[in-house]
């Protein structure tokens, strides 16, 4: 039996886009009925596929999952515990916008058997909220946040740190308040403009409304700091938790251990093999129809594939990837330029070597993109 799977779910639909977001998403929220019931369709398919496998995590991301009514996300929990060996002590996380928690929607969200919550803040800053288009505004996500730490679920919040009409003022205000707020999680993004057209062309128009790449850089480093102060170890490059208080799913992905997606462009890695699903809702829902899973990639991984990702995803991790890996990788499977390129890193102090592994440093994680991608 292959045990600590995890499952994962998108739940693409939002009230509204974010003018950041790249994500698969929609507004319209009529295709809801037919989605909930091709997920079902979906559930049951793979969990047959599954069988003899047990989850002991299940993430229900998007889109805004809180958007979903109270009661299709308890429908939802339901068929999956149904159609997959789902573990009683199961961490299972739904994402939410803070414009969508209350009361009633907490104690719905716990009934259902949600653990944990990861919290869109973002900013706790009103004007860098309205110029990404966001709902909520400080207060609300200060509302959201209080509510949910007193709750008994597991609490998590977002940052995002480039936003437009952000100083360097604003986000260590931000970041020092969601660090004090009681969060055993801590989630910081940088925002990636190359992503969204309408961030992209507003960073193009309007350079003085962004932070500088030197002074993101320098804002990275000292949040790490800050949040090391306060007892908060950085454990992935995005990622500060409290002792125990890791994501044990966002986990599975870095350390590669087997994971289901279910949705649209839900992407999964099983028995070795890396699917994903495809983009758009029509295709999903019509191969659903069909009772066929919705694949639009299904790529074997070979050995070389397998050491690979081994490395790209673990130098993700503050623990790093065993350095005989990596040392074989960099001597036979590397490009002429890649051992000069590593010694670089290590002399400009982006990598870290012991006697058995190697890792970024802090100052690594911040042009993890430069080195990560010289592994493929």
């Amino acid at each position: 039996m292959t045990a600590g799977a995890g499952l994962y779910v998108h739940l693409p639909f939002c009230r509204s886009r974010c003018g950041y977001c790249a994500f698969v998403v929609t507004t319209d929220d009529s295709v809801r009925e037919a989605y909930l019931s091709a997920l079902e369709r979906e559930s049951g398919i793979a969990g047959g596929e599954a069988h003899g496998c047990s989850f002991d995590t299940v993430y229900l991301g998007g889109g805004t999952p809180s958007w979903l009514p109270p009661e299709g996300i308890a429908r939802l929990l339901d068929a999956l515990r149904r159609d997959f060996a789902v573990e009683t002590d199961a961490e299972i996380t739904l994402e939410a916008n803070p414009d969508d928690v209350s009361s009633e929607r907490v104690a719905s969200w716990k009934a259902a058997g949600a653990t944990r919550v990861s919290l869109g803040v973002q900013s706790f800053q009103d004007r860098e909220l309205a110029a990404i288009g966001r709902r909520h505004d400080a207060a609300d996500a200060a509302r959201a946040l209080d509510l949910l730490l007193r709750s008994d679920l597991r609490v998590s919040g977002d940052l995002i740190l480039g936003l437009p009409e952000q100083t360097a003022e604003s986000f260590r205000e931000s970041a020092a308040r969601l660090a004090g707020s009681g969060a055993l999680h801590v989630s910081v993004y940088l925002l990636e403009a190359e992503k969204s057209r309408t961030i992209e062309e507003d960073r193009s128009r309007h350079p003085d409304r962004y932070l500088g790449d030197d002074a993101q850089a320098d804002l990275w480093l000292d949040l790490s700091e800050m949040l090391g102060r306060r007892g908060f170890q950085h454990y992935e490059i995005s990622n500060w938790c409290r002792e125990g208080e890791a994501a044990r799913h966002n986990l599975k992905y870095w350390t590669r251990q087997p994971t289901l997606g279910l949705g649209v462009s839900a992407h999964e890695l099983w028995e070795e093999r890396r699917r994903a699903n495809v983009s758009a809702i029509p295709a999903y829902l019509a191969a659903l129809g069909e009772n066929r899973r919705p694949t639009a990639l299904d790529q074997p991984l070979g050995p070389d594939e397998q050491a690979r990702e081994r490395i790209v995803l673990g130098l993700r991790l503050s623990e790093g990837v065993d350095a005989r890996e990596v040392d074989e990788w960099v001597g036979t499977k590397g490009d002429d330029l890649l051992a000069t390129d590593y010694a670089r890193w290590e002399e400009a102090n982006w990598i870290a070597r012991t006697t058995d592994r190697v890792r970024l440093t802090e100052r690594g994680f911040l042009v993890s993109n430069e080195i990560l991608c010289r592994f493929i």
